[in-house]
């Protein structure tokens, strides 16, 4: 009994004794980001007080956004940090285990915002950031509902929870989810359900913290419902929506494979189910498309326009070339929708063919990429749906001339784009 009272003690011992050094850790693994973030263009975190203590320290920073280039106002945030160290540290919401925890309190301003709203976001959001053992961050983001009344409209927005980690500013996993938000006033209603989001990347090229990074993962969004009324009537519906992205790498070659689907959507009168969309851009070089980053950020913003230096236009069009060398390739496997009068589906490929895109043609000649373009496309539409808007006689002329296929119930047609020729179903068509 003896022995296990002694053994108990040196634990607490421990734990009491072991903040003070850790807190050394976390104002070091501190003081690394905030150098990260005031290397990335239009951020600025500045510290003003630092006060450390045997289990945290309070930190009262200064965190600036400039958006110059933007035309908009800088916006800045007061950040008052309530640092907790470990190894075990207890918060208002929960326990972890860890190195340190920070949990922040923040004084949003920004021109041109009403006060009320900054009020409203100071008082309900909430942020939370946890340094694991391994020096791993895990942010923690909640909202609480929030209303806001402008005169007649009225804003309510139900709460929302997220937390990701990111891990080595190499890895970035976590999950949102949101209540969804109700905009009201004056015989109109926007509506949007409750949304999820969740994403597990992985950076293979450029720095996350940088804004340059090209990431690799999954990531999917799902909304419940999104609807609008007018004047009590339901003018536009989408139910049950998802999108879902999968990024990957083989050989420094990127492919993008998106899914966009829902169980019905109605506007205009008009309702159809399983409305569908698969896209997949493949034989992206990675290298170029950092090179473009690069570039991108050379590029000021002038709604005037502005002629560019020969340099960067020549850069630009390395990059071009680099990136149209390894055949870019763009295919919709899967445009459709279902109708009442059944399913209308189609299916396209595109890609520039390199030996006939000229970058510096441009300029000079607006259908250089027009011309240099390929693509194939087939689909199928039910007679029956294009009837109802009249184009029957239409259809049938085509279908007289051979560019339609008219069987059964279904109209359809096989086209190709080649060297500024189209041709439908084999059958040269005069654009």
């Amino acid at each position: 009994m003896k022995k296990l009272s002694i053994a108990i003690a040196l634990i607490l011992a421990s734990l009491l004794m072991a903040p003070k050094f850790i807190g050394s850790v976390v104002e070091e693994e501190r003081e690394k980001v905030l150098v990260e973030l005031n290397n990335t263009d239009g951020i600025t975190l500045t510290t003003s007080q630092y006060t450390s203590s045997w289990f945290g320290a309070e930190v009262t920073s200064e965190l600036t956004f400039s958006l110059d280039d933007a035309g908009l106002a800088d916006v800045t945030i007061l950040l008052e940090e309530q640092l907790s160290f470990g190894p075990v540290i207890i918060t208002e919401q929960d326990w972890h285990l860890g190195l340190g925890y920070s949990s922040m309190k923040f004084e949003f301003s920004a021109a041109e915002v009403d006060d009320e709203i900054i009020d409203l976001i100071n008082e309900k959001l909430h942020l939370g950031a946890l340094l694991s053992f391994n020096k791993d961050v895990t942010t923690f983001i909640k909202t609480e509902e929030m209303s806001y009344q402008d005169g007649e409209t009225l804003i309510v927005s139900a709460p929302a929870e997220a937390q990701f980690t990111l891990i080595n500013n190499e890895e970035i996993n976590g999950d949102f989810s949101w209540g969804g938000i109700e905009i009201k006033g004056e015989g109109e209603r926007f509506v949007i359900g409750t949304v999820a989001m969740s994403t597990e990347q992985k950076v293979v090229s450029g720095d996350y913290l940088q804004g340059t990074a090209i990431l690799t993962g999954d990531a999917t969004f799902n909304v419940a419902n999104i609807d609008m009324y007018s004047q009590n009537s339901h003018v536009f519906s989408l139910s049950e929506a998802g999108l879902t992205s999968v990024v990957s790498v083989d050989d420094e070659l990127l492919a993008l494979k998106l899914k966009y689907h829902a169980k019905e959507i109605s506007a205009s009168g008009q309702s159809f189910e399983q409305p569908n969309l698969e896209v997949v851009l493949a034989n992206i070089d990675i290298n170029a498309l950092q090179e473009l980053n690069k570039l991108s950020a050379e590029l000021s913003i002038d709604v005037a326009g502005q002629d560019y230096s020969a340099e960067l236009l020549a850069a630009l069009s390395a990059v071009a070339d680099q990136i149209l060398a390894k055949e870019p390739k763009l295919t919709v496997t899967d445009l459709s929708v279902v109708t009442e009068q059944g399913k209308i589906a189609s299916e396209f490929s595109l890609n520039i063919n390199k030996d006939l895109f000229d970058f510096n043609s441009i300029n000079s000649n607006s259908m250089a990429l027009i011309m240099a373009l390929e693509a194939d496309a087939k689909g199928s539409v039910p007679m029956e749906f294009l009837t109802q808007f009249g184009m029957a006689p239409m259809v049938d002329n085509f279908v007289a001339q051979g560019y339609l296929t008219k069987q059964d119930n279904d109209v359809s047609f096989v086209a190709k784009y080649v060297e500024s020729q189209l041709t439908i179903n084999g059958k040269a068509f005069q654009l």
